[in-house]
């Protein structure tokens, strides 16, 4: 029986649970399938954007924030979907827009952080958004979330710029520049987890993408 309240998830794929575990691999020990980071139990879309979460939070949040979702993810992947997770169901494309557009929002929000910030969070979600036009619902997850990525480290640029022409304290500043990324890791945990959530069968998926160019 694995210790849960010991457990610290780390970056990247790891050998076994005592090497390790990222937020996939620990779904794949709560569900009792072999080690992994690909459980066969979870959502492919899940798997893509998780994955990204997991690597590009900071050490100090990922276990607080993600853990509680290892029972979520259980049983999200679709009946429906292919073996091999590349053709994507109705309901991976729903969740991929749905995660997109969630995306594009905070890029619309936090606009304004570092040039390099800047080209590679709207770099990501264009290539995101032709993957989903595209039909390919898990590589669009995935650079959406590798958006989300960098458009937290454009948000802390921006505070902290922002922070010190107003004359804080460098101390201050980058306590600042952290709430902020804080405040958004918080929001995308919580997007993420609604879209894992249960979907009705009726409900058809929203194509509307509004890519900020």
């Amino acid at each position: 029986m694995h210790a849960w309240h010991n457990i610290r998830l780390t970056v990247g794929q790891h050998s076994g649970p005592d090497d390790g575990l990222c937020l996939m691999e620990a779904v794949a020990l709560f569900a009792g399938e072999r080690h992994g980071d690909w459980p066969a139990c979870v959502c492919p879309v899940l798997i893509e954007f998780g994955r990204v979460l997991n690597d590009a939070m900071p050490n100090h949040w990922r276990t607080d924030l993600l853990l509680p979702l290892v029972p979520v993810l259980v049983g999200t992947r679709d009946p429906q979907s292919a073996s091999c997770g590349i053709e994507s169901t109705g309901l991976e494309r729903k969740r991929a827009t749905a995660l997109l557009e969630w995306c594009v929002n905070v890029v619309e929000r936090e606009a304004g952080g570092g040039e390099e910030a800047e080209l590679r969070v709207r770099g990501a979600l264009a290539d995101a958004a032709e993957a989903l036009r595209s039909g390919q619902a898990q590589h669009a997850a995935r650079n959406a979330a590798t958006a989300l990525a960098w458009a937290v480290k454009a948000a802390a640029d921006r505070e902290l710029a922002a922070s010190l022409r107003a004359g804080k304290s460098p101390q201050a500043a980058a306590q600042a520049a952290t709430s902020i990324c804080l405040a958004i890791w918080r929001d995308a945990v919580a997007a993420y987890q609604g879209v894992a959530a249960p979907q009705p069968a009726a409900s058809a998926p929203s194509m509307r993408l509004a890519v900020v160019a």
